[in-house]
C-alpha cells in the first residue's frame, strides 16, 4: 500500500453541496416550471433548499438515493410555496361557490376521454421519431438526466445528445401542429407520454 505524503486537498461540505447543485439544477428547474411557477421563483426555491442543506450540514454520504432526497425536498418546498401563496388569496363566497362545483359524471368521462386521446396522439408522434431521438427524449424528460449524464448512459457524444434532442423536439412540434395541438406546451406534454 502506497502512502501519499504531503498536504491533501480538503473537500468541504460546501464543495459537495455545490457539485450536487450543479448536477440536479436543470432537473429541478424542469420540475419547478412544470408546476406552474415562473423561472425566477423556481431559481429562488432551488437556492433556498440548497442553502438549507448547507445550513443544516446535511451529510449526503448517509443518503442512499441523493436524487430522490433532493427531489422530494424540492417538491415539498414547492408545496409550501403554493400553500403560502394561497393563504393570502381571498375570494368572495359567490365566486368560490360558482368556481368550485363537482364535475358531473359526463364531464369527468369526457375529460378522461380527451386526456386519453391526447396521450394516444402524443405517443404516436413520439413513436414516429427515430429510436435515438426517442432514447434521448426519454432520458431527458422522464428520468430528468442532464445532457452529460445522457451521453454517459447512451455512449453518445454530448454533441450527438444535443443534436438528437433538438431533432426530436423539432419533429414533435411539427407533428403537434399537424394534429392541432399547441407546441408551446411541449414540455408539459412530454410528461404525459410516459404516464
Amino acid at each position: 500500500m502506497a502512502v501519499i505524503n504531503g498536504p491533501q486537498p480538503e473537500v468541504t461540505l460546501s464543495d459537495d453541496i455545490y457539485v450536487l447543485y450543479q448536477q440536479h439544477y436543470n432537473y429541478l428547474v424542469f420540475v419547478g416550471l412544470k408546476s406552474g411557477l415562473d423561472l425566477c421563483a423556481v431559481k429562488d426555491l432551488i437556492n433556498q433548499i440548497f442553502l438549507g442543506f448547507l445550513e443544516k450540514g446535511t451529510d449526503f454520504s448517509q443518503v442512499s438515493n441523493v436524487k430522490a432526497y433532493i427531489s422530494t425536498t424540492f417538491r415539498r418546498k414547492l408545496i409550501d410555496s403554493y400553500r403560502s401563496s394561497q393563504k393570502y388569496k381571498m375570494e368572495s363566497l359567490d365566486e368560490f361557490s360558482d368556481a368550485w362545483s363537482e364535475p358531473s359524471t359526463e364531464e369527468r368521462l369526457l375529460n378522461s376521454q380527451a386526456l386519453e386521446e391526447l396521450k394516444e396522439k402524443l405517443s404516436r408522434i413520439y413513436e414516429g421519431l427515430p429510436r435515438r431521438c426517442q432514447t434521448v427524449i426519454f432520458l431527458k424528460y422522464y428520468e430528468g438526466l442532464s445532457n452529460e449524464e445522457i451521453a454517459e448512459r447512451s455512449s453518445l457524444t454530448i454533441r450527438s445528445v444535443y443534436n438528437n434532442l433538438f431533432e426530436g423536439i423539432k419533429r414533435m412540434r411539427e407533428e403537434m401542429v399537424k394534429e392541432n395541438l399547441s407546441p408551446k406546451d411541449l414540455s408539459i406534454f412530454m410528461t404525459l407520454i410516459f404516464v
